[in-house]
C-alpha cells in the first residue's frame, strides 16, 4: 500500500480546492496517510480525514503521546530523537526525516517562504520520490517537470532573500569568487553607491527591486537579497572584466 507524507507550512490552516482534490484522490486509492502532530497543516490535514471517516492515517510525534491528534483511531508513530539534541526545531526535523524515508510520495502545502517546508521538498527529491507542491501564495501547483532542486530553492530565495553571507556562499559554489566575505561584499555596494550604511544598518540608495527591506517596527531593521540581485552582481562584474580584457 502506498505512503505519502503530507507535510506544509504552520501558516495554512485551511486547504485550497486543488489540494482538497489531490486528498480525494488519495483516500480513493486508500494511501496511507503520513502526518505530523503540530498545529497548522498537520491539524488541518488529521481534521479533514477525520470528517470523511478516514482512518488510514499514521501520526508520527517525537513524544509518547502526539501534541494533536484528532481521532483514537488514526495509528501513532514514536520517533525516537537522540538525548544530546536539546533544540526542538531540531528534534521536530527527525520526525520529518522519519517521515521523508517511510513514504513513497510528498505532497507539500507551500507558501513558498517556510523553511521546514523547504526541506522536505529537497529530502524527497534526494531521496527521489514523487513530490507534489502546492503554492499557497500563488494558488497552484507547481508543474511536475518544474519540481526540481534549483527551481524550489529559486522560489525560497526569491520570497525569503539571500543574506550577504548566502550571495558570497552562492558564488563561490558557482565557482566565482569575487569577494572573499561579506565584508568585501558589502564596500563593493557602498562603492557603486547601492547601498549605504545608515546607524549600523544596510539600506538600499538604488535598484531596490534587487532586495528585500525587512521592517521592524515601521524601521528598516535590515536587507535581503533577491536572485535578481544575484543576476545583476553577476553581470555587473563580468561586463567590467570584459571591459578590462580589452585593454
Amino acid at each position: 500500500m502506498s505512503k505519502v507524507f503530507i507535510s506544509g507550512s504552520i501558516s495554512t490552516k485551511t486547504l485550497p480546492n486543488g489540494v482538497l482534490e489531490s486528498l480525494k484522490k488519495i483516500q480513493n486509492n486508500n494511501m496511507t496517510i503520513l502526518v505530523g502532530d503540530a498545529d497548522g497543516i498537520d491539524k488541518v490535514i488529521q481534521d479533514h480525514f477525520k470528517k470523511n471517516n478516514y482512518d488510514n492515517v499514521h501520526v508520527y510525534s517525537i513524544y509518547s503521546s502526539p501534541r494533536y491528534l484528532s481521532s483514537k483511531t488514526f495509528q501513532k508513530k514514536f520517533v525516537n530523537v537522540a538525548l544530546e539534541i536539546t533544540k526542538e526545531r531540531e528534534r521536530q526535523t527527525y520526525k520529518d526525516e522519519a517521515m521523508s524515508v517511510d513514504s513513497d510520495y510528498s505532497l507539500v502545502v507551500w507558501d513558498g517562504k517556510s523553511k521546514g517546508s523547504h526541506k522536505n521538498i529537497i529530502r524527497a527529491l534526494s531521496l527521489d520520490k514523487k513530490v507534489k507542491v502546492y503554492l499557497s501564495n500563488e494558488d497552484r501547483f507547481i508543474e511536475p517537470k518544474r519540481i526540481n532542486k534549483n527551481e524550489i530553492d529559486f522560489i525560497f530565495y526569491e520570497n525569503n532573500g539571500y543574506s550577504a553571507k548566502e550571495v558570497v556562499d552562492y558564488l563561490n559554489n558557482e565557482g566565482k569568487d569575487y569577494f572573499k566575505n561579506t565584508r568585501a561584499l558589502n564596500k563593493f555596494l557602498i562603492d557603486k553607491k547601492i547601498i549605504e550604511k545608515q546607524d549600523e544598518i544596510y539600506v538600499p540608495l538604488k535598484n531596490q527591486d534587487l532586495f528585500i527591506i525587512e521592517k521592524y517596527r515601521g524601521k528598516i531593521s535590515g536587507i535581503k537579497f533577491k536572485n535578481s540581485f544575484i543576476d545583476w552582481l553577476e553581470s555587473t562584474i563580468d561586463s567590467k572584466a570584459k571591459q578590462v580584457d580589452l585593454f
